[in-house]
């Protein structure tokens, strides 16, 4: 949360700046926010493994290890 908050107030602060913003300030400020953002979603709510209260993560991770799911 506090990288999206630093974002969030760069980008603030460059889209009411005095002068004319700088398109560029803002199109990294947005792409940084994304990328925050995602990160943050999947901290949060991590996908569930658990199917009818069996826990499935054990036998996902080997599936994925063996590049047979993704």
């Amino acid at each position: 949360m506090p990288k999206i908050e630093y974002w969030t107030s760069k980008l603030n602060a460059e889209v009411m700046n005095t002068k004319v913003p700088d398109i560029q300030v803002i199109s990294n400020c947005l792409s940084k926010l994304e990328y925050f953002t995602k990160r943050q979603m999947e901290t949060q709510s991590p996908p569930t493994r658990v199917i009818a209260g069996v826990d499935f993560g054990e036998s996902l991770d080997m599936l994925c290890d063996l590049g047979l799911v993704k």
